[in-house]
């Protein structure tokens, strides 16, 4: 099967071609089920899913050891105790999210996915072609289409009960595909990306202030610096309450984004390590460094990261169907953004890089303007990151006017979000060592939520026959690309970061 027509089957059963009728596969599944009784209805515009109902037989379980296997694989008990419980957590959740402005375009949408996809991810992609080679660039192109169409599998699964119940975030989605112990495991990851992603911000930003600074005499500690940021990251947390609140800032970041990559690459064309080292030996270059894959693996994908936003992303679209489009152009985009800073920093310093890339290239005044830049951006995108994570939580315990009137609600929703920032900073003061947390960070948490959660939630909600076979074997690649990641990652992150603690010890 070409790529070209998996890619325009993946789109149009996700409701972008309203001339495309349903696949045979669908097709065949849908007359199959229509014999037990009325259970889903597949519309004309791509096989796009309107409304499902669970089916039940004597004989279905959960290994698929069953005579008839129902297109929704849950039990029947799981299914009416999953679905109560998700509604009464919160029983006019439908009516918030019905009453959220979905007034935000196609750019802003983009804005929103980009800023928060190629952050300070970009930095570290030179170093993890330091890692694998140059095999790393086909890393990065594997990886955005991983990261396109899991996040197509992620909305997806929002609506997996039509669109009048609309699921609201991860969390949701783990706990209809596998109960209460779905929706732990989900949040346990949900959250330890956003908060982790964030820690990460405020360790990058002092980081570069401090250097910035320390040129100019300033004797200002990096971590008085992180408690800076942490506090200038908090007032946009105390004031925006929703999503499409922060397209002005996402917009801003993603520019601050594209004049990092532009300076990064420009000057390691301009000076490479040769032309800064001229009595250095040249720096080392390879094809391929098979050990290495694994941990620039967990790297990478860490850069294509932005699961826990999509879901508040879509639910302000004003035109949902645009999603898969928004998705893979946000891909697109990173991707030619990696690849530019990537093959231009390898090439320029080879095995000599560092992370981030910015410590590599000279000192001046480029430097200085894209760390400018740099902190600039992360600055306005760990509230975004944030954002999602208080969204969540307000969406679970019900913090609402309606329920605790304005003013109480504006303290109750100030108070808990200033803890966040505060806990947040706490733990980035006490793990400073930037690169080793990042892997550790992407390997966890970033990579499950990339590649693992959503297609085993989609095959869980969905049923497993509803993919064509080509589209098994993709699931079954990027389940694989995703344990090793999270596997190996972890594994050489969790030791990188004992050795910087048992050096900063000694020291």
């Amino acid at each position: 099967m070409p790529v070209a027509t998996f890619l325009r089957r993946v789109l149009n059963r996700s409701g972008t071609d309203p001339d495309m009728s349903p696949t045979a596969d669908e097709a065949a599944v849908a007359a199959e089920i229509s014999a037990v009784g009325p259970v889903i209805a597949i519309d004309g515009n791509g096989g796009n899913i309107l409304e499902a109902s669970p089916v039940f037989t004597e004989t279905s379980s959960m290994d698929g050891a069953s005579d008839k296997m129902p297109m929704d694989t849950v039990s029947e008990k799981d299914v009416v105790v999953q679905e109560d419980e998700i509604e009464s957590e919160a029983p006019d959740q439908q009516q918030q999210l019905q009453a959220l402005p979905r007034n935000a375009g196609f750019l802003r949408s983009f804005s929103n996915v980009v800023c928060i996809i190629i952050g300070t991810g970009c930095l570290q992609i030179p170093y993890a072609f330091a890692k694998t080679g140059w095999i790393g660039i086909v890393i990065v192109v594997v990886s955005a289409f991983i990261g396109g169409y899991t996040g197509i599998l992620t909305i997806r699964c929002l609506y997996y009960r039509g669109a009048e119940h609309r699921l609201h975030s991860f969390p949701q989605i783990g706990r209809a595909a596998f109960g209460r112990w779905g929706q732990y495991a989900t949040q346990f990851f949900n959250y330890l990306y956003s908060l982790g992603t964030t820690c990460l911000y405020i360790i990058l930003s002092g980081q570069f202030i401090y250097q910035l600074v320390s040129t100019l005499g300033v004797t200002v500690t990096q971590k008085v610096w992180m408690v800076i940021v942490a506090v200038i990251i908090w007032i946009p947390v105390a004031l925006l309450k929703e999503m499409s609140e922060a397209a002005i800032m996402a917009i801003f970041g993603l520019l601050a984004s594209i004049v990092v990559i532009v300076v990064a690459t420009v000057m390691s064309l301009v000076q490479p390590f040769t032309e800064m080292y001229p009595n250095e030996p040249a720096p080392g270059h390879d094809v391929a460094i098979g050990i290495g894959v694994p941990v620039a693996l967990s790297s990478i994908v860490f850069s294509y990261s932005g699961s826990v936003v999509y879901p508040h992303v879509e639910a302000s679209m004003r035109k949902p169907k645009q999603w898969p489009n928004v998705i893979f152009a946000a891909m697109a985009f990173c991707a030619a953004c990696y690849l530019l800073i990537g093959v231009a920093g390898y090439w320029a310093y080879g095995d000599q890089v560092v992370s981030p890339v910015l410590d590599s290239i000279p000192t001046g005044a480029p430097a200085t303007i894209a760390k400018i830049m740099i902190t600039l951006h992360v600055i306005i995108a760990a509230p975004i990151m944030l954002l999602s994570f208080y969204l969540e939580i307000e969406k679970q315990w019900d913090i609402t006017p309606e329920r605790l009137g304005k003013k109480r609600e504006f303290t109750v929703r100030l108070v808990y979000r200033s803890i966040v920032v505060a806990a947040v900073c706490g733990v980035s003061l006490a793990i400073p060592y930037f690169s080793d947390f990042l892997s550790l960070i992407s390997s966890i948490a970033c990579v499950t939520m990339y590649a693992i959660l959503p297609v085993i939630c989609y095959l869980k909600l969905y049923g497993h026959r509803i993919a064509p076979w080509y589209e098994k074997i993709w699931m079954v690649f990027v389940l694989a690309v995703g344990a090793v990641a999270s596997i190996w990652g972890s594994i050489d992150a969790i030791k990188n970061l004992i050795k910087d603690a048992s050096g900063g010890a000694a020291a």
